[in-house]
């Protein structure tokens, strides 16, 4: 059982890297994002989601109404015959119709929550690696002191995430975005690390109880990927209502 689920977990987490390696390539050059935080989260989603999340990029990352970066340029070359106001008036025509919402609602949904996840993500892998080298421990417990660091470092991350998506759309000033940013990934991060939290006790209080389980095998890191997918469900239905209720926008 042991030795299946070490090759299991080996291929997860190769079959991450690989799509990740996949939708980084792909952004990079050719298919750029209108929302440029996007370019961080969809290689992030695809390390934890393999290839349900290269799926969903196809889907969703790609399939919108974008122009290839060198076409843009194309359309505002001089040599078309254009007057400078007129391309510059094409130009910001296309740039409006490219960020259009072109989704259905659980579509909008499911990105504004990879989103969320992209910087919990991130902070994980920074966390634990950090913790791995330089242990804290809250109340006797490196648990407690690895995963508060965890959540310190996501939310730190995921507000910066939210800046860079709200900044564009929303013209208000630095402070008040930074607020409505916090206010935003705060329920909808939260609701994330719940699930993330909770699959990863089952697995080290229930699974591994007694049992060595290090943060540098390939089983620990396969068994982050499963909570990242745990935390996507328990975030789906905040993320959801923050839509719904105009408090986050989607995207």
């Amino acid at each position: 059982m042991n030795n299946i689920l070490h090759i299991v977990s080996i291929l997860s987490l190769i079959s991450g890297f690989l799509c990740a390696s996949v939708i980084l390539f792909s952004i990079f050059p050719y298919r750029r994002q209108p929302m440029k935080i996007m370019e961080a989260v969809w290689p992030l989603t695809g390390l934890w989601a393999g290839w349900i999340g290269l799926w969903v990029y196809l889907q969703m990352g790609i399939s919108r109404n974008m122009l290839p970066k060198m076409d843009m340029k194309k359309r505002a070359s001089p040599q078309d015959g254009l007057s400078k106001s007129s391309r510059m008036a094409d130009l910001k025509m296309e740039k409006t119709e490219m960020n259009m919402p072109s989704h259905s609602r659980w579509q909008t949904v499911a990105l504004s929550t990879l989103h969320c996840g992209a910087g919990c993500t991130l902070a994980d892998i920074i966390g634990e690696w950090f913790t791995f080298f330089v242990p804290l421990s809250i109340g006797g417990s490196f648990i407690a002191g690895q995963w508060t660091l965890d959540y310190l470092l996501a939310l730190v991350i995921g507000v910066f995430f939210q800046y860079a998506a709200i900044r564009p759309m929303e013209h208000l000033s630095r402070r008040a975005t930074i607020g409505k940013a916090f206010k935003i990934d705060f329920l909808s991060l939260t609701s994330w690390q719940i699930g993330m939290y909770g699959w990863m006790a089952v697995v080290m209080f229930v699974m591994y109880r007694g049992m060595p389980f290090p943060r540098n095998s390939w089983e620990f890191w396969f068994m982050m990927q499963i909570a990242m997918c745990c935390g996507f469900l328990t975030s789906y239905p905040i993320n959801w209502i923050l839509v719904k209720l105009g408090i986050k926008k989607g995207m």
